[in-house]
């Protein structure tokens, strides 16, 4: 190897543990690399990291005589994370501030996936469980200020009941990142009572808003502390020889000292993943021309994809482990489930391929390993096709292309292909999801990957690297010398960093330039003194980087941008007028927007300070006489099949093409001990100065499409011709169709990524309250959840063009709506507007795009647009019928101001429009991509064989699992805020013919006068069927619109589900909530896999709104969580919803932006419904109010209970409460109503609002007494409750189970239970018994129902209606038979 200069005059060393090997690399003062590889040691990573060492040390005294100590070790560990994984952290409590003990357990409140995926959501255990945790009597406010002192006597008392259980302890108050005073007494006491625990503050750890995510953070860092520790300190003593300095990598990608490490491991989470990045950036965007990079290192089970630009790797501030996801800076990476190991597997139910995200793992391993595997895998295919020669790491592994062919082959004869066919789909398929997670991280910052360089490295990243460059465009694809060790390349190469960094929330108008600089220097001055003290040197060469984390105020979405000394020197007006064009500059760039004269928020001030010795240079190679290769340096030669033609492909030793300047062309495969690289025909490689591989059209290609190549197949056919013979394509080629789904998917994933970061709203920001749709052009849906908004709107529109009122669809036009009677429910209710943009391609329409995001005010009589008191539509708010936002492409502006002008809140409006509009173009830019890639015929095509798989699905899951009984169901929404009550919905499922259901909602009652109603479009509907099906029975399967046709569903005009123009609708959300219940409730008739309790359902709102004192508007919108049902999965998650996607509001967001504390924001215990899987517990909260207001509140399940099946019982009710100062000191306290607008508060009152309950499932005697005990621990059911709903007896002293005491109380319960035949449906007695009993349960007269009052309004001629009434009159709460 030729020498070169080098700026180090040390031998410095790095070495990576990854999960099967563990590399170590050295650069040396001649200006060598040096490398080797051995096997990971996992119980114990010092031992392979030593034998690393070892190894390489042996080479270089081989060649260079070195006998010494290296000058650094430079270390990425997985330690931290494998502690995590493997659940071996240390047992570790957590203390809160009082009242708020659920917040790890809750997570914001957010279950992932679909609709219906509540269902089999299993929810991932909190790092620190709920018994350890320990609650706190204090309270800092979000000023500051002492609200309450630390109750130290009440603190030791708690601390006592987890002495000797725990070896860390976790502090997180809230508000504690404006003080830190509460949490460092705290911690005093936790020394004092538990004296060799280790403790971690969360306010040290992060001091940033947010509770969850601040204490997740501490709390990970507690957990894994000690172990990291041990690791550390072990290490250092057995390195004593080798070395006499240890830096760590963090996840952020710059270097870290032993005792920073220890304090905080935290960081060093992505300590691998971020030393291959860190690798990238020192040997390709510092050492050659490309600077702007996207990299792929794809290993045995998943890949990992980031960005880098401009030689600096792109940082999030969250680092993802598993279930948990923290708070601390990282790295960019983006993990998806394709890796070698992958495992295919044919869906027989929708005829579909599918790869990953399962992964054979190192034990089995891919069939060609030998050792037992049987399935294909993503290696197995790339054996058959050639890609990969016979051995591996340098002839020590031989493969079994034998037990591969067989598995490919095994495949290949359920799919109906051959096995190269099936092969090639294997490999199309992964490079497909590799595509477009590599998209996903470059587009959503706003840059094209067209215009950066691709970087594959890693075992299986090579291979794949070809296939993957042609979709992205990103030319050219490098593989770095040693792709298999360039993450410890990316140690050794790494500097020492120390990041600090504060919240500071103000507005950058509002603030003075002097605070800004002394909270700056504040921060430089404790990181410099860091890292002078972790570097062990006098005044060593520094660097210093400042940020500040920028928003449009109210957004949620944050800017990092970077600020210069020069910057920081100026004074306020210009430092305003650069931060503010920086930041503009910035949101242009990302989201192709920005706000005028909209003031901009400071939220966060970052110091970066880093070494600043010089680089390590990285060694030329020496450059070839010529660009031909020698042939010694040609291995032989393999057949390899790429896109369904075989060719003869060189295989080529790495080592012997190591000069700069050889030509390679394609096919051919480069071999090396630890990677191989394919080079596809039309392609060439060539060898650059440092030694990477860069792979690049040849001359001459001219990278023919899938488009290209079927357009000179049907030249000279008629358009009829060209679309049947596209037909036949996706016939003979199944997984084009395929491919074509998961890009939709991705592409779904891409608007709702920008939504949530563009919107302004906390609605939609926080709460994730939007959902999208693409479908054909026809409106039927290809990728969405609730279902297809364009059949609606083409309905109207094409209505209202027939009369003449409205112009043709043109290319460039975007139409908006809200509303709902035009769009028959495609919308149901005037918050929710609508976005919907026409697709076109070469100017003929090939789909829509539309997005439906929900606006926190649109007029109306109450602040929130959602009023209980509305009685027509025209007292909702502001209607928008089906117009024109944009006409070919430009936009109604006046339409925009009338909106914005009509709205509360008109820049929350405006931004979220926007983005809207945003997420609807983006979906059209990719859609085009996929004509441009697969031709619009072939596109077409392919989306009909997606609806026809859908529909074959659906079809079969009927027939398959629906009975052919008849089921009926009746449920409830307890009243209409006026009194009257309760208002049934009533479903009946039938199965009309094989493969059909039918569901009439006749029974259901009349539409109310008020704005209880709810619209349901037949066509969300059945995407709610097809979803809830779907998601128990194939749970892979994308939904579309594609069998609908199998679903007839009437719903009578008059109805609440149908009600007639114009009745209020703003309040739908209870009906809303009820069809979800009544449809599980329904199923689980059908099929007991179906068959949950009852449960929280709805999204019940609360508005508090007013001026404070300063004259400022404020106006608060938070959905409530509940209890989840209890479910054949297990219990029902507490305090959440079963909406999908949707996040509660932190608490320190809310009382930071609106004048309220919320002193409880807890689940209740006993709430949940008892049964062998409990139903979820509400959540009480409890709100002190700080400026005088008033607010809006409504929910449900105050009269009825949410019911409980199989012997499980239902659910707590709802209850609510105002706690008003009486001027004395005290408080009387007012009962409130279930729905109520208008309450008028003072500074000092407390609203108390507990939500309902899950109900249960399965006989509560049969529980396990042990589960039982675990909640009562953990303050989810009360000691009593154990015994009056469990029959368990729990010790009160030792919170455990009294075995005998339980044993005999269970027996007693069972004999006096014998011969009773418990309800299907346990709802708390009939509804005749419900009402008798209504006022001394819940403090209210029972609601009147509609019958007693003479119906009026639009529905009065109805016959439905008019049968109704007449037959409630006579029957009364008969007629419901529940």
């Amino acid at each position: 190897m030729a020498t070169t200069t080098s700026l180090i005059d040390t031998y410095q060393l790095g070495v990576d543990v990854g999960g099967t090997f563990t590399d170590a690399c050295v650069f040396s003062p001649s200006g060598k690399t040096f490398r080797a590889k051995v096997p990971s040691t996992p119980d114990d990573q010092s031992i392979g990291v030593k034998d690393s060492i070892d190894k390489v040390r042996k080479i270089i005294e081989a060649e260079e005589g070195f006998k010494g100590k290296f000058g650094a070790l430079h270390h990425g560990s997985t330690v931290a994370t494998n502690a995590l994984l493997e659940g071996k952290g240390v047992p570790s409590a957590l203390i809160v501030t009082e009242g708020h003990k659920d917040v790890l357990v809750a997570r914001r409140s957010q279950i992932p996936g679909g609709l219906a995926s509540w269902i089999s959501w299993n929810p991932p255990p909190p790092i620190i469980p709920l018994e350890l945790t320990l609650q706190c009597k204090e309270r800092i406010g979000v000023d500051g200020e002492v609200v309450k002192a630390v109750d130290k006597d009440a603190l030791r008392k708690e601390l006592l009941t987890v002495k000797g259980k725990v070896q860390a302890v976790t502090v997180s108050l809230l508000n504690s990142w404006v003080s830190g005073e509460h949490e460092r007494q705290v911690a005093e006491i936790v020394r004092e009572v538990l004296p060799d625990v280790e403790v971690s503050l969360s306010h040290e750890v992060l001091p940033e808003l947010g509770e969850y995510e601040r204490t997740v953070t501490a709390a990970t860092n507690s957990v894994v502390k000690p172990e990291v520790k041990r690791y550390l300190k072990g290490l250092q003593e057995k390195l004593k020889d080798d070395t006499n300095i240890l830096r760590i990598l963090k996840s952020d990608g710059g270097l870290t000292d032993l005792a920073l490490a220890s304090d905080l491991p935290v960081n060093i989470l992505m300590s691998g993943p971020a030393g291959g990045v860190k690798g990238v950036t020192s040997i390709i965007a510092n050492a050659t021309k490309h600077k702007n990079l996207i990299t792929l290192d794809a290993g045995g089970t998943s890949t990992d994809v980031a960005l880098i630009v401009n030689s600096q790797p792109s940082l999030r501030r969250e680092t993802v482990v598993g279930v948990i996801t923290v708070r601390s800076p990282s790295v960019d990476v983006r993990t998806i489930g394709a890796g070698g190991g992958s495992l295919a597997f044919w869906e027989p139910l929708t005829n579909t391929l599918r790869v990953g995200p399962e992964s054979s793992g190192a034990n089995p391993g891919p069939a060609c390993y030998g050792r037992g595997g049987k399935q294909a895998t993503i290696t197995d295919a790339n054996l058959v096709l050639g890609y990969l020669p016979e051995t591996l790491l340098g002839g020590e592994f031989k493969l079994d292309i034998a037990a591969a062919r067989t598995a490919v082959g095994d495949l290949a004869e359920r799919m109906g292909k051959t096995m190269l066919e099936a092969a090639e789909a294997i490999i199309d398929l992964a490079n497909e999801a590799i595509y477009g997670a590599l998209r996903l991280v470059s587009v959503e910052r706003g840059h094209n990957p067209a215009d950066f360089a691709m970087v594959a490295f890693g075992g299986a990243g090579p291979l794949c690297a070809n296939g993957v460059g042609k979709l992205l465009g990103a030319w050219p694809v490098i593989v770095p010398a040693a792709p298999g060790i360039l993450c410890a390349q990316g140690d050794a190469t790494t500097k020492m960093s120390h990041e600090l960094s504060a919240s500071f929330i103000q507005l950058l108008s509002t603030t003075t330039i002097d605070t800004i600089r002394t909270e700056y220097n504040t921060l430089k001055q404790r990181c410099e003194a860091i890292m002078i003290e972790a570097m062990g040197e006098s005044g060593p060469a520094l660097a210093t980087t400042y940020q500040a984390a920028l928003r449009y105020k109210g957004q949620a979405l944050e800017l990092t941008i970077e600020l210069t000394a020069e910057d920081l020197a100026q004074p306020m007006e210009g430092f305003e007028k650069t931060t503010h064009a920086k930041f503009d500059q910035l949101h242009q760039q990302q989201f192709s927007y920005t706000l005028e004269n909209f003031p901009v928020e400071l939220t966060r001030l970052t110091v970066l300070v880093v070494d600043a010795s010089p680089e390590v240079e990285i060694p030329r190679i020496p450059t070839a006489e010529s660009a031909t290769p020698p042939n010694s340096a040609r291995i032989g030669t393999k057949k390899v099949v790429v896109q369904g033609k075989e060719y003869d492909a060189a295989h080529w030793d790495r080592a012997a093409i190591s000069k700069a300047g050889y030509t390679l062309q394609g096919p051919c495969v480069i071999t090396e001990m630890d990677s191989n690289t394919l080079v596809q025909p039309g392609f060439e490689a060539v060898i650059d100065e440092v030694g990477n591989i860069c792979i690049s059209p040849a001359p001459g290609n001219e990278m023919p499409t899938f488009k290209s190549n079927f357009e000179e197949s049907v030249s000279d056919k008629t358009q009829e011709q060209k679309i049947a013979e596209a037909k036949k394509v996706v016939e003979d080629i199944p997984t084009v169709p395929t491919l074509i789904a998961s890009a939709l998917s991705s592409i779904r994933a891409e608007m709702d990524t920008l939504m949530l970061r563009c919107a302004m709203s906390p609605a939609i920001r926080e709460q994730q309250d939007e959902f999208n749709v693409i479908t054909d052009p026809a409106g039927k849906m290809l990728v969405g959840q609730f279902g297809s908004f364009i059949g609606q709107f083409l309905k109207i529109w094409n209505h209202k063009l027939a009369r003449k009122e409205v112009e043709e669809i043109k290319e460039g036009d975007v139409f908006i709506t809200n509303d709902v009677y035009e769009v028959e429910g495609a919308v149901s209710h005037l918050n929710d507007i609508i976005v919907l943009l026409p697709i076109y391609f070469e100017h003929k329409l090939v789909g829509w795009a539309a997005n439906f995001g929900h606006m926190t005010d649109v007029q109306g009589q109450v602040p929130g647009s959602m009023s209980i008191n509305a009685q027509t539509i025209f007292d909702d708010g502001l209607q928008i019928p089906t117009m024109k936002l944009f006409e070919e492409g430009k936009m109604n502006r006046s339409l925009v101001e009338l909106m914005c002008r009509n709205s509360r809140q008109p820049e929350w409006l405006r931004s979220d429009l926007l983005a809207l509009i945003s997420a609807c173009r983006t979906a059209a830019t990719r859609i085009c991509e996929l004509c441009s890639r697969f031709g619009p015929e072939v596109y077409a095509a392919s989306t009909d064989v997606l609806l026809a798989r859908t529909r074959s699905a659906v079809s079969s899951l009927i027939e398959k699992h629906m009975k052919d009984d008849i089921s009926t169901f009746t449920d409830f929404v307890d009243d209409d805020g006026h009194g009257r009550g309760p208002f049934a919905i009533k479903c009946t499922l039938s199965k009309p013919a094989p493969n059909r259901l039918k569901f009439d909602w006749s029974g259901t009652s009349p539409q109310a006068s008020s704005s209880i109603n709810y619209y349901l479009s037949e066509t969300m509907f059945k995407m709610f069927v097809g979803y809830y099906l779907l998601v128990v029975h194939a749970p892979y399967t994308i939904p579309n619109d594609g069998f609908h046709d199998l679903l007839d569903v009437e719903i009578p005009l008059g109805s609440l589900l149908k009600p007639v123009r114009p009745a209020a609708l703003s309040c739908r959300t209870h009906f809303l909530g009820r069809v979800m219940d009544v449809m599980q409730a329904l199923f689980g008739q059908k099929n007991s896999a179906f068959m949950t309790a009852a449960g929280f359902s709805d999204s019940p709102h609360f508005f508090y709104s007013g001026f404070k004192p300063n004259g400022e508007w404020y106006q608060l919108y938070q959905i409530a969580f509940g209890g989840v049902p209890a479910r054949p999965k297990g219990d029902g998650p507490d305090c959440h919803c079963l909406f999908p996607a949707i996040k509660s509001v932190p608490t320190e967001t809310i009382e930071l932006n609106f004048p309220v504390r919320l002193e409880v924001n807890e689940a209740v215990a006993d709430s949940g419904g008892a049964g062998y899987h409990r139903g979820g517990n509400a959540q009480k909260t409890m709100y002190r109010f700080l400026s005088a207001g008033e607010f809006s509140l409504h929910d449900d399940r105050w009269f009825t209970m949410p019911w409980g099946v199989r012997g499980g019982q239902p659910g707590s009710r709802s209850k609510k409460a105002l706690h008003r100062g009486d001027g004395k000191g005290g408080y009387t306290t007012e009962l409130l109503q279930s729905k109520c607008d208008h309450v008028k508060v003072k500074v000092g009152d407390l609203l108390e609002w507990q939500t309902w309950g899950g109900g249960g499932l399965g006989d509560p005697l049969t529980r396990p007494a042990s589960t039982v005990a675990l909640e009562v621990r953990r303050k989810l059911v009360t000691m009593a409750g154990a015994k009056t709903k469990y029959g368990v007896i729990v010790n009160p002293e030792t919170l455990e189970v009294d075995e005998l005491a339980t044993e005999t109380l269970r027996a007693d319960v069972e004999k006096a239970e014998a011969g009773k035949e418990a309800p299907l449906y346990a709802r708390g007695g009939r509804i005749e018994e419900l009402v008798a009993r209504c006022k001394e349960e819940t403090g209210f007269e029972a609601p009147r129902p509609q019958w007693e009052e003479e119906v009026y309004g639009p529905h009065v001629a109805v016959p439905y209606v008019q049968e109704w009434y007449k037959k409630g009159r006579e029957l009364g709460y008969g007629m419901w038979d529940v």
